[in-house]
């Protein structure tokens, strides 16, 4: 822990980074997985979290490529302040999107679950002002509270799933491999959007005290995360089998109504899960709006993230009222994840390394005519 600087360890970024992709999407997986590549859905999602720690190494070194200060100045010393500009408004838009869709979903599923009658603007509400509170303490704070809140959330969610494990029926999950390769295929890449968040890791590289070492730290959080959600999609899996998890809407809630520990308190295991999942969704709505804040102070170079902070909130509770279905929730991730998705985590990156080659290649070649004139008028 670094005192008081803003600035966080590897190891802390880590748990963020763990904690940002895991979110709603966790809920949803398992039926999306089964939908796309039946039994195969396990196998589908193993081949998505490779190919995004790819992606995320592809991310994570194209922000080291060249030093900058931040996200906006790293894009204007490359492409030019306009370009930087509209990008960077773009990507604000996008996780003011994000977290408008994640509180959405979080509002209907709690008004459901855990808190009937209880209107879903107040549960969004609330989410909304603890995590804008927490955002506008700074980086720092947002890595203490991942600390805390990292252990609470997997820990016992890691014991209820080999408990629901150890009851399911593994022989769902065969036979493997039956699902065509394009349709496994297009399954994986459609189950990639799981892994909404990895965006942050253009914004987080100013906050990282070791940053030479972030692209290796970085895969390793990817393939944690996507590790987990294989397990968590393969115990739903042999639970239900493929086609009953397709038809569920929330099959993990469902997963977990099934646990029974005997002479155990607690009767509702699924109440008990949706509680350490509060906390991932608080994690989520603080990162969407600590980094839209700093992102749009060094747009428009003046006041202090705060600011901006205050602007992203009503903007986000607005639009998390959005009247959403789960079938229609899935064609939106599809559409987010295929253009803004691809683009920020792919493309701009992409263009990043290449132009920060370019640019080392230019001040190569300055340098050495500076060094020839030099030497030439030296002789003279």
């Amino acid at each position: 822990m670094f005192s008081a600087n803003n600035k966080i360890s590897l190891r802390q970024y880590q748990v963020l980074l763990i904690i940002d992709i895991f979110g709603t999407s966790a809920i949803f997986l398992p039926r999306r997985a089964a939908a796309l590549a039946g039994q195969d859905g396990w196998i589908a999602l193993l081949i998505a979290g490779v190919v995004m720690a790819a992606v995320a190494f592809l991310m994570a070194s194209a922000v080291r490529a060249c030093p900058a200060e931040s996200f906006v100045g790293l894009l204007s010393k490359l492409l030019s302040r306009p370009v930087a500009v509209i990008l960077a408004l773009l990507l604000v838009l996008r996780l003011w999107a994000d977290t408008a869709l994640e509180l959405h979903i979080f509002g209907e599923i709690t008004n459901r679950t855990l808190l009937h009658g209880t209107p879903v603007f107040v549960v969004c509400g609330v989410m909304i002002l603890v995590g804008a509170y927490a955002a506008s303490k700074g980086y720092e704070t947002r890595a203490r509270i991942g600390q805390i809140i990292f252990p609470v959330i997997f820990a016992p969610m890691i014991l209820l799933f080999i408990f629901a494990g150890i009851r399911a029926d593994w022989s769902n999950l065969k036979p493997v491999l039956d699902t065509p390769p394009g349709q496994l295929a297009e399954g994986a890449f459609k189950l990639g959007s799981s892994f909404t968040g990895l965006e942050f890791v253009l914004l987080a590289f100013p906050f990282i005290n070791r940053r030479k070492e972030m692209p290796g730290a970085t895969v390793k959080a990817v393939l944690a995360i996507g590790a987990f959600m294989v397990a968590v999609t393969m115990a739903t899996l042999a639970a239900f089998g493929p086609a009953d998890a397709a038809r569920q809407v929330w099959p993990v809630i469902q997963l977990m109504d099934m646990v029974y520990f005997p002479g155990s308190f607690l009767e509702r295991m699924d109440a008990l899960v949706m509680s350490f999942w509060v906390l991932s969704v608080f994690a989520i709505t603080n990162a969407g709006f600590f980094f839209s804040s700093v992102v749009l102070k060094d747009v428009f170079r003046r006041g202090n993230h705060l600011t901006y902070l205050l602007i992203g909130v009503p903007v986000v509770f607005a639009a998390s009222f959005m009247p959403f279905d789960a079938a229609t929730i899935y064609k939106v991730t599809d559409w987010a994840f295929m253009t803004f998705g691809i683009f920020f985590m792919v493309v701009l990156p992409v263009v990043i390394i290449v132009a920060a080659g370019i640019r080392r290649a230019v001040d190569s070649g300055k340098k050495v005519k500076t060094g020839a004139h030099t030497g030439t008028w030296t002789e003279k």
